[in-house]
């Protein structure tokens, strides 16, 4: 028997039973109109979608494709989806269609879950045999920064979802059904800058007077995260390199420098500090995150995934409890924590071990180290600007165009050069073979890290001995 939409009624005691309390009403009878609409979207031969998925949840139902309507995406405005199911078996009551947007590295994330068919006919009611078609309609924020938008759908009841046992999927049981264009948003060139080797180490003072450092060119002024405009204060870094150690010195323009955290893995990003993020392997998914406060306080951890943290790897371990070798100084112009007068600025000179680069990653998931000339690294800095008369402005090298530091699609790349910013004839020509990949994983991380490798080459300017900048856009912790 058809059934119509079910409603419930949600009453809160609070103090009384601690919680929420469901109460189911009777069903609604289904009209002649609801058996009617029904009918109509109960197709009696297989459809013909745009894009076809084929893709088998559980053995139970088929997705079978997606119309988009129009195909390109425009920001603001509705857009058309209509999914296709075949019920092979039943999946029984209780279970629900989802469908899940997004940017890449599921940023943007929007939620559009719906009761099949307008509600008329719930997962529960799916007989075998049946071929549903499911219309509904999305719409992206006016200010959606992305070249594109993953669709993802599937079938959920509380923690479960149906297994995806074809199709692609994101390892959580969503199945991608389509990456849809959007209409006016150019793909973001990423930013590029080549990392000069050094004979001599530089003197860890804060002071950045090193002639390596003054040979050493900048990295670009740092732009807001959001937008990537220009910044009240202005922000800028260099980097130089050897065999042991990756140094990067942040100079910042502050009115007004302060930082009261005073022990190592404080969070750092809710007042003033600066960021560093790397990816060293370009996997898009591992990477280290270290901060450095106006204070000389640090802040460093591990991310096997997006953030998730070093607890994910060793339950007895609590995030942020990896620590690495990083060493810092810092210069104040001016008077740290005295929130009443004019300050002028503050500069940051750091030594990260090259080691550290791994965090806790080892075997295929590491790189080697120290890097051999053209070897590339993705990576992004950040500046966290708190002044007591115009709040909080977070700027980056590279911006993510989100409010989220960790989006690695919009890091950098960094490629390890000689003392005169260039990498000499044979590097250039053939970068150093790998050894042979043990799974397909590892031959899929090797591929990404050979197109950094000559996507940075590419860019490299023999005179000045830097790559060409390309305009970019930040993010936040």
């Amino acid at each position: 028997m058809l059934r119509t939409k079910q409603w419930f009624v949600c009453l809160s005691f609070v103090g009384l039973c601690g919680g929420v309390a469901c109460v189911e009403q009777q069903d609604d009878k289904p009209t002649a109109e609801d058996l009617a609409y029904v009918k109509q979207h109960l197709l009696s031969a297989a459809p013909a979608p745009q894009i076809v998925v084929n893709g088998d949840l559980d053995g139970k139902v088929v997705y079978l494709g997606l119309d988009a309507e129009p195909a390109q995406v425009e920001p603001g405005k509705d857009v058309k989806l209509t999914h296709y199911w075949k019920v092979i078996s039943p999946p029984g009551e209780g279970w629900r269609t989802f469908t899940h947007v997004s940017g890449p590295n599921n940023q943007g994330y929007q939620n559009w879950d719906h009761h099949p068919i307008r509600g008329k006919y719930p997962v529960g009611q799916w007989k075998a045999g049946d071929i549903i078609r499911d219309e509904h309609t999305i719409r992206l924020p006016p200010t959606w920064p992305h070249s594109n938008v993953e669709i993802y759908v599937g079938i959920w009841k509380g923690n479960n979802r149906l297994a995806v046992k074809t199709g692609a999927q994101d390892g959580q049981n969503r199945l991608r059904v389509a990456v849809l264009e959007v209409k006016g948003q150019k793909p973001v060139v990423e930013k590029r800058h080549v990392v000069r080797k050094t004979k001599k180490a530089p003197k860890l003072d804060g002071k950045l007077d090193e002639p390596a450092w003054a040979e050493a060119p900048s990295m670009g002024v740092f732009v807001n995260t959001m937008s990537g405009e220009p910044v009240r204060q202005r922000t800028e870094a260099k980097m130089l390199w050897d065999d042991k150690f990756l140094y990067i010195g942040f100079d910042s323009q502050d009115d007004d420098v302060w930082a009261e955290f005073d022990k190592r893995d404080d969070k750092l990003w809710q007042q003033e500090a600066v960021e560093i993020m790397i990816d060293a392997n370009a996997d898009g998914r591992s990477y280290v995150e270290f901060q450095v406060s106006p204070k000389g306080m640090i802040f460093d951890t591990y991310l096997p995934e997006y953030r998730k943290y070093e607890d994910t790897l060793d339950p007895k371990a609590k995030p942020f409890s990896w620590n690495s070798g990083l060493k810092a100084a810092v210069k104040v112009d001016g008077t740290l924590n005295k929130r009443d007068d004019t300050d002028r600025g503050w500069v940051a000179e750091i030594a990260i071990p090259l080691t550290d680069v791994n965090g806790m990653a080892k075997g295929d998931d590491a790189v080697k180290v120290p890097p051999a000339f053209g070897d590339t690294w993705r990576i992004n800095l950040f500046r966290l600007d708190v002044s007591k008369a115009n709040g909080q402005e977070a700027q980056a090298w590279s911006a993510p165009m989100v409010g989220d530091f960790h989006k690695l699609d919009r890091f950098g790349t960094i490629l390890f050069a000689d003392e005169k910013g260039e990498v000499p004839q044979a590097a250039a020509a053939a970068p150093a073979p790998e050894e042979a990949p043990k799974d397909e994983a590892a031959e899929q991380r090797k591929a990404v890290r050979n197109k950094r490798v000559n996507a940075a080459l590419e860019g490299v300017q023999k005179v000045g001995g830097q790559a060409d900048e390309m305009k970019g856009a930040p993010a936040a912790q």
